[in-house]
């Protein structure tokens, strides 16, 4: 076989400046990966021989980085007879690993099963379009030291079994020893080096307009406690007192509540957080009431709405109510007539997942990553609007 019939570009060697970051093994892995995608499928690749003297490398090297092939499933070695480009080549497994603690329990947001559905659906469109496999795995804790992922999770991982991993709620980075995975991998609700997540500053920024320009002088901004891996999100009160603090309008101190567990209680559903913020700060004692609230989560709107019919107070009349939501959630259906909505589509969500993972798998060295989703204002359904 003539090597010359081979692009030179893929079979020149570059080590002198690669080397300064990467390996022998690596330079010559990353040329006869390429040099195998340009091929294509079934293709025969040249000899070792031929492949020592025009990568300029070693046979012990040349191994090494045919071994990490072979693994991966783009080559195949037959004896006496060469190296051959896999026949699935074009062919992509990517894994999802779902935290299940997202999923379980009575306190479980409906959320999460929304976005399970959706990246269903998506993978469901990408098998029948593109040559592409797409595997759900449940991950949780394994162990004491808090890891997600069982080991055959993480001897996958480690093997490069996938082309490109979506993680949600589990940390890989974590599972990793905080290193670069060698597999592209794309996050939501966890850390990673290339993410996806939602603008909560924006968010609170756009309900304090809201409520500015419905003329409210007293505005509090109510958030959750969430379990690991979440922790509290200070974005939206900090956007909030940057709105306020440009309007020259007060902020107010005790309106802004993060909720919390009573002694008595080791956790609380976020519908019982709601309930409980909206007692303590419209109860009868409190002698200055807030006339606006911004409510970061849905599901404590929910169990505030409670407290507030129980407490006679009516919202557009003795507070306005601005509250987050999920497009498409079943939390406060039918009662947010008198609310301004501001919502996060699950399907948005996912849809930037895979387009970014899909830039990482064309170009594994993309520098670190983060998609951040506006949110944007519900409308009014013309079923629920009402002539006056």
């Amino acid at each position: 076989m003539e090597i010359a019939h081979y692009p030179k570009r893929l079979l020149r060697i570059t080590l002198k400046s690669q080397l300064k970051t990467e390996t022998k093994v690596e330079v010559i892995y990353k040329q006869l990966r390429d040099l195998a995608f340009t091929q294509g499928p079934s293709t025969k690749l040249p000899t070792i021989r031929q492949l020592c003297d025009q990568l300029a490398t070693t046979r012990v090297t040349l191994s090494e980085a045919l071994n990490k092939l072979e693994a991966e499933q783009i080559l195949y070695r037959r004896e006496r007879q060469g190296i051959f480009v896999s026949p699935t080549i074009y062919h992509k497994s990517i894994g999802i690993l779902f935290d299940s603690s997202l999923l379980a329990g009575h306190a479980a947001s409906p959320f999460w099963s929304m976005l399970w559905i959706s990246l269903e659906q998506e993978a469901q469109q990408r098998s029948t379009y593109r040559n592409e496999i797409c595997t759900f795995h449940f991950v949780k804790p394994a162990n004491d030291n808090g890891s997600l992922f069982p080991p055959e999770i993480s001897e996958m991982v480690e093997a490069r079994k996938f082309h490109g991993l979506l993680t949600i709620g589990a940390n890989l980075c974590e599972n990793m020893d905080n290193q670069q995975p060698s597999t592209p991998n794309v996050s939501f609700a966890a850390i990673g080096h290339w993410n996806v997540t939602l603008d909560t500053r924006e968010l609170g920024r756009l309900a304090t307009i809201t409520l500015v320009q419905q003329n409210c002088k007293r505005i509090g901004i109510w958030t959750p406690v969430l379990p690991q891996p979440y922790t509290a999100d200070e974005e939206p009160i900090q956007a909030m007192r940057q709105v306020l603090n440009e309007r020259k309008i007060p902020y107010f101190p005790e309106f802004t509540r993060q909720s919390y567990f009573p002694p008595s209680q080791t956790s609380l559903t976020l519908q019982e957080q709601g309930y409980l913020l909206a007692k303590e700060v419209f109860g009868s004692f409190n002698p200055v009431k807030p006339d606006g609230i911004f409510i970061a989560n849905d599901m404590m709107t929910d169990g505030a709405l409670v407290a507030l019919d129980e407490l006679d107070i009516q919202i557009g009349h003795d507070v306005q109510i601005v509250t987050h939501a999920n497009t498409g959630s079943p939390i406060l259906f039918g009662r947010t007539k008198n609310m301004t909505v501001y919502e996060f589509d699950p399907t948005h969500i996912v849809q930037a997942m895979f387009s970014l993972l899909d830039k990482l798998m064309m170009d594994p060295d993309l520098p670190e990553t983060m998609i951040s989703l506006r949110p944007h204002l519900r409308q009014l359904s013309p079923f629920s609007a009402t002539k006056k």
